[in-house]
């Protein structure tokens, strides 16, 4: 079975969108910002309004790149560009490792720039255009895995000697899912995932700033998690209101970013948290569909990547809130006090609205499911 990767008909209609943009979709994203901004200055206002003033820049800044990844032609980054993405990724990473600032123990910002949050874009554009152009399922091991697993590899090595564990495992979930989605067999990811689960638990306790974590969550040492499970508790389920949280008098450290769903939900209760977790599922919805009604396989592929990344990011954050997982420092999406990851997502975001816009239109009564997988969302094979 051939895959057609980029069918003349397609590249003639480049840039002649179909469809406006998943209006649900950008919805539900900039009242997460909305959100964002919201809780940020709540969490903060004692403080003065340095930390609104902020957040407003970098919130602007974020909308433009979600403007323009919107109007950029995804396609066109399926190309030579993705390789010089990722080639610009790895020459910012080793520069981080070897000249980043330290902070907390790790080193990953070099100037205001967080690179570990653009090497998770950066490494979904590679492994879409690389699944898109090159994969077929009669390949073996050698053809099918080995080049996106370097390239993976590569990546997931460059942040966690910063050490990043939490971003690594982001990493690592999300290039598995473009693996699945890319078509390689289960044996292979299966042999994959046991490998790195073994590596993962060797490199945690290499690292002593990422061993420290896991020890003193084991042990139940967690002042932070559990002051963020007193804040989401004492809540209850309507919440104290807008601005009367008290966590964030230093009881809670870093609220406005590792733990701001624990200021959601000490402020605006279990509702308020439901909620916030509701967009979030519709955002997970909302990519999945754009991803299956995608024309071409890159676009399938890079609108199903982001999207899984941005859902697991906020699984993660949201663990961490409850005392589910070790801290890992990783943002809510969106809704984080935040730079370098709110601006990422929102142009990642911007390019899974860009991949709506050439979709496929659904007709009453008629599938359009483009996948090879069965089930809500990619229920029946097709080459592309």
């Amino acid at each position: 079975m051939q895959l057609t990767i980029l069918p003349n008909r397609f590249l003639k209609s480049a840039d002649k969108p179909r469809q406006p943009v998943d209006t649900i979709l950008l919805l539900a994203t900039l009242t997460l910002v909305t959100i964002g901004v919201i809780m940020v200055y709540s969490s903060t206002f004692y403080e003065g309004d340095r930390y609104l003033r902020w957040e407003i820049l970098r919130v602007a800044i974020g909308v433009a790149a979600l403007f323009i990844g919107t109007k950029i032609r995804y396609i066109r980054l399926s190309g030579n560009a993705r390789n010089i993405i990722f080639l610009i990724t790895v020459i910012i990473l080793l520069a981080t490792v070897i000249l980043g600032r330290r902070v907390a123990g790790a080193k990953r910002w070099i100037g205001f720039i967080q690179p570990a949050e653009v090497a998770k874009l950066s490494l979904i554009f590679w492994l879409a255009g690389f699944f898109a152009r090159s994969q077929h399922p009669e390949n073996g091991f050698k053809k099918q895995v080995l080049p996106p697993l370097a390239v993976t590899l590569v990546i997931i090595a460059l942040t966690i000697i910063q050490p990043a564990v939490g971003t690594s495992l982001i990493l690592f979930v999300t290039s598995m899912t473009m693996f699945f989605l890319g078509g390689v067999r289960m044996k292979y990811l299966l042999i994959i995932g046991m490998i790195a689960i073994v590596g993962f638990l060797v490199l945690i306790f290499v690292f002593p700033h990422s061993r420290y974590r896991i020890i003193n969550f084991w042990q139940g040492d967690r002042y932070q998690q559990e002051q963020s499970r007193i804040g989401i508790g004492s809540g209850g389920l309507i919440g104290k209101g807008l601005g009367e949280g008290r966590q964030k008098f230093k009881f809670l450290p870093k609220l406005a970013t590792d733990f701001i769903f624990a200021a959601v939900g000490e402020e605006f209760g279990f509702l308020g948290s439901v909620v916030l977790f509701l967009l979030f599922l519709i955002i997970l919805d909302r990519g999945l569909k754009i991803a299956q009604s995608a024309d071409d396989h890159f676009g399938f592929l890079l609108a199903g990547g982001i999207t899984v990344m941005l859902f697991v990011y906020a699984l993660i954050h949201i663990g961490v809130a409850l005392g589910i997982v070790p801290p890992t420092g990783q943002p809510l999406p969106f809704v984080s006090y935040g730079g370098s990851a709110l601006v990422t997502n929102l142009f990642a975001l911007g390019q899974v609205l860009n991949v709506s816009k050439f979709g496929i239109r659904r007709a009453r009564g008629i599938s359009y499911n483009r996948g090879w997988y069965r089930g809500p969302y990619f229920p029946r094979a097709r080459p592309w």
